[in-house]
């Protein structure tokens, strides 16, 4: 069995990491709304998309 095919690049692992954090940033926690309502909506898009692709990337390529 090789599981190669189940591996996540490095790179995407990087950009989650990084992206997380912009939105960790974006926040404002008293309010709970974005400090930038574009530029969060776009960070959480894209974040969350890359969670999906992962998730789908490891559980459901078997």
């Amino acid at each position: 069995m090789n599981d190669k095919n189940n591996n996540v690049s490095l790179p995407i692992w990087i950009m989650v990491i990084i992206l997380g954090t912009a939105v960790y940033k974006q926040i404002d926690f008293e309010t709970l709304k974005f400090k930038n309502l574009g530029l969060g909506i776009v960070y959480f898009l894209t974040f969350t998309s890359l969670v999906i692709f992962i998730v789908r990337k490891m559980f459901l390529s078997k």
